[in-house]
């Protein structure tokens, strides 16, 4: 039987879906004690990422110099990330389990990566966003809390940027050009569930 191996087809996704499915992966490998030392760090994909995040924000109607930037700072993710697959596939060494564990997908999984516990889209003005929220069986409301240009060391510098009864919720009054760090938990009838880890945005 052959083995699986790490699907690359990422590399057809969309640059706002790559950059989603790329935090995925940052967040699964990070603390994740199959893979203690990655061919390259992750601070290093961390930053690319970044860049390309800035970079296609810029390129949404900054004309021709702008979207070459963004293919230029997309390339470098993705090499970036072909370079992380390959250590994942040669840790794996064909293990199902231990390549879903580092957020890739293996060649005999689906291609789409495991919906994330919050997702932050550009709203639909400038200083707004969009939180959505992967649905929790039984929650009564979700909760958003909101740090901006950098993840609080305490629970209490944490803000609250509200709640929804539904899985989505518009987030205002955010400081444009800023970095915002957001997370959310639910109340479910057995009481709250932890926070999600951290999702930055850049607010435009």
């Amino acid at each position: 039987m052959r083995k699986t191996k790490v699907s690359l087809e990422f590399i057809r996704l969309s640059v706002a879906l790559k950059i989603l499915f790329y935090r995925f992966v940052l967040l699964s490998l990070t603390g994740n004690i199959l893979y203690q030392q990655p061919d390259v760090s992750l601070a290093e994909a961390k930053l690319a990422v970044d860049n390309l995040e800035i970079a296609a924000l810029a390129a949404e109607g900054g004309g021709p110099l702008a979207t070459e930037l963004r293919n230029q700072k997309e390339k470098i993710a993705d090499d970036i990330f072909h370079i992380l697959a390959a250590y994942v596939e040669r840790i794996a060494n064909g293990d199902d389990a231990k390549i879903l564990a580092s957020g890739f997908n293996g060649t005999h999984q689906p291609v789409l990566f495991t919906k994330l516990p919050l997702v932050i889209n550009d709203g639909l003005v400038s200083g707004t966003v969009e939180a959505v929220m992967k649905a929790i069986e039984n929650a009564g409301a979700y909760f958003v809390e909101y740090a901006v240009d950098e993840i609080p060391t305490i629970v209490a510098a944490w803000k609250s940027a509200g709640s929804s009864t539904s899985a989505r919720m518009t987030i205002s009054g955010l400081p444009v050009g800023s970095k915002c760090y957001f997370r959310m938990n639910a109340i479910t009838p057995l009481g709250l569930t932890d926070f999600c880890d951290p999702v930055s945005k850049i607010i435009i």
